[in-house]
């Protein structure tokens, strides 16, 4: 985890996370932008933590899927 500094401005990361993690038959996943429901996880804090490893990826085009795109362009 990125440690904060003093002049960090406090951001809210539970905007983005609360309507993407979603609890169904006892397990809990996270859905992406692009459309994919990643899980199971066994709690709602390893789903979230899983969603923002998946958002660093996904921030810095280390997803399988966004290299095989940018191929296509």
């Amino acid at each position: 985890m990125v440690a904060k500094r003093k002049d960090d401005a406090t951001i809210s990361r539970s905007q983005y996370r609360s309507d993407r993690v979603v609890k169904d038959s006892g397990k809990w996943f996270f859905l992406t932008r692009e459309g994919t429901v990643e899980g199971p996880f066994e709690c709602e804090a390893d789903a979230l933590e899983q969603l923002e490893v998946y958002v660093r990826l996904a921030v810095n085009d280390f997803l399988p899927h966004q290299s095989a795109l940018s191929l296509q362009d």
